[in-house]
């Protein structure tokens, strides 16, 4: 994993008033060997030129609403409006909101104070607001955040069930497959411990690929619960074209209440000689709907 240098943010312009705190934030940027545009004052009508160049833009609040645009509202408040439409047009751009130590709440302008609210109110997924005690924090969590990885691409296929077990269960997940894989086609994933594989993106590509995803355990729900929800997060939630059955042994009874309760999650606990027949039952149900 390597950072992103190539980062080009807009820093949103601000009154001669606030400034200072701007130029410190600008500098601070500058030096993590981000490019910071613009980098004077500009026309208002430059705006989304200048965002559609950027990778991100940044917003600072400061106590006063002011300067206000000729549609009455504060210069902040368009600049961020613009924002937003940046990223309906380039889903990788993020939206960085500042409330700095500095902006005085008690005193603060009543509209600027709304504003406030309504931003927390309506945080997007490429919005992140930010409370951070100095520019340079928050430039070390934005510099994180812009943080790029190589993406690695498994070789996956398409199949009907795709099931995921770890190395501890692996006797018997295999069992189950074969079982199955008289009916249905199956693909397998053994998750072997302390692997450098990205197993969640693994299972991410491989999902986009099946009909239905199942996480089976045994003696290992205390893996296969977290890693459940991590894989559900993965693929979207509750957005995911492709529901997830996490199934356990009832036997240990310790796995009586390892549970995952959320949209396009089925999860059940039975008697290991029923998993196979519950899995064609669960896929079953998926086929009829589709």
């Amino acid at each position: 994993m390597s950072y992103n240098t190539n980062t080009t943010v807009f820093l949103s312009l601000c009154s001669e008033v606030q400034m200072p705190l701007r130029m410190e934030l600008s500098s601070v940027l500058q030096r993590a060997g981000m490019t910071v545009i613009p980098a004077a004052i500009a026309n208002d009508s430059d705006i989304a030129n200048y965002l559609n160049t950027a990778n991100c833009s940044i917003h600072i609040l400061f106590p006063q609403y002011e300067p206000l645009t000729s549609e009455g509202i504060s210069f902040a408040k368009h600049q961020l409006n613009e924002a937003k439409n940046q990223t309906l047009i380039n889903p990788d751009f993020k939206i960085i909101v500042w409330l700095p130590p500095s902006t005085d709440i008690i005193n603060i302008d009543q509209l600027q104070l709304n504003l406030i609210n309504e931003i927390r109110n309506s945080i997007s997924k490429n919005m992140i607001f930010s409370n951070a005690g100095s520019a340079i924090q928050l430039v070390d969590d934005i510099r994180s955040l812009m943080e790029s990885k190589e993406e690695i691409m498994f070789d996956v296929k398409t199949t009907d069930i795709f099931l995921v077990s770890n190395q501890l269960d692996e006797s018997e997940a295999n069992e189950i497959i074969d079982m199955l894989s008289d009916i249905v086609p199956v693909e397998k994933l053994n998750i072997i411990q302390d692997s450098d594989t990205d197993y969640s993106e693994l299972c991410k590509q491989q999902i986009s690929k099946s009909k239905l995803a199942v996480i089976y355990f045994k003696e290992t729900a205390d893996w296969a619960l977290p890693f459940a929800q991590q894989v559900w997060k993965k693929i979207g939630g509750a957005t995911s074209h492709t529901p997830i059955l996490l199934i356990g042994d009832e036997d240990p009874d310790t796995n009586l209440n390892k549970k995952f309760k959320a949209p396009k999650v089925i999860s059940l606990i039975i008697a290991g000689e029923l998993i196979p027949l519950e899995i064609k039952v669960q896929y079953d149900k998926v086929i009829e709907l589709k």
